[in-house]
């Protein structure tokens, strides 16, 4: 697990942090690998090495500051109020708001709410854009969600979107068009965005990068900059649950069972 760990919070995370950071992301890493230690025993190993589970490129080779934080939170998981090891989720940067896990995979998690977050808002990955052609937009919400074109009201908006706070559907939920399917198709980068029309364009203007849920990385990175502690940063993002040390939970339980 030490080098398991190693590897994936270098690949996840990159160098040049913080050590809290580093340890915030040894938490979540540990916590979904241990969860999920099982998710391909079938093809007869326990985890991928791609974002299917985790990334994991090799183990550690370019800082040392990561074995020190995976040392230093050994054992250490979350989990929720029935003891239960959580999902958990992280992505690159969740544009000044995370998402409800709902609108990305269609179920409710308790410890997980949508919230403002803006230790993230002016970091790398907090805006982006992108030009579509008019003709490939049209084409994609006609053809698939049978986009009332004709419509005199709905017509018009087909190049117009505006989202203050995240959504999970194109402009109203009883067209039934999933931001998550505009994204996929498209390759956006995530799915908190406005667009717009130019010319013969659709002009996207897009906050943060990945699906939005738990964890917001360049959030927690700037947390820690600024003096958070690994187990302050975790419960920001994960208000509700609990952090524990998995190990000692296991002698103990285990000690119980033997009396």
């Amino acid at each position: 697990m030490q080098n398991y760990l190693d590897g994936v919070v270098e690949s996840e995370g990159g160098g040049g942090h913080d050590l809290e950071y580093y340890k915030v992301q040894a938490l979540m890493s540990r916590t979904y690998a241990m969860k999920y230690k099982d998710r391909h025993a079938k093809e007869g190993f326990g985890v991928c090495d791609r974002v299917h589970c985790q990334a994991y490129h090799n183990q550690l080779r370019f800082t040392p500051l990561i074995d020190t934080a995976v040392r230093q939170t050994t054992g250490m998981v979350m989990v929720d109020e029935r003891n239960q090891l959580v999902d958990a989720y992280f992505h690159a940067n969740c544009g000044g708001q995370t998402s409800e896990p709902d609108y990305v995979w269609n179920n409710k998690i308790p410890y997980l709410r949508t919230f403002k977050d803006t230790f993230c808002i002016y970091t790398r990955q907090a805006t982006w854009e992108k030009r579509i052609p008019q003709s490939q937009w049209r084409e994609f919400l006609v053809s698939r969600y049978d986009y009332p074109v004709n419509d005199s009201v709905l017509g018009p908006m087909i190049y117009t979107f505006n989202q203050p706070e995240r959504s999970a559907f194109f402009q109203y939920p009883w067209l039934g068009i999933p931001l998550r399917d505009i994204r996929e198709k498209f390759g956006l980068k995530s799915t908190f965005f406005n667009c717009y029309p130019e010319g013969d364009e659709v002009v996207l203007r897009g906050r943060g990068y990945g699906h939005g849920v738990g964890l917001c990385q360049e959030g927690a990175m700037k947390m820690a900059r600024y003096g958070y502690s690994y187990l302050q940063i975790a419960l920001y993002y994960f208000p509700g649950v609990k952090v524990i040390n998995y190990n000692e939970q296991q002698f103990f339980s285990q000690k119980g069972r033997l009396e």
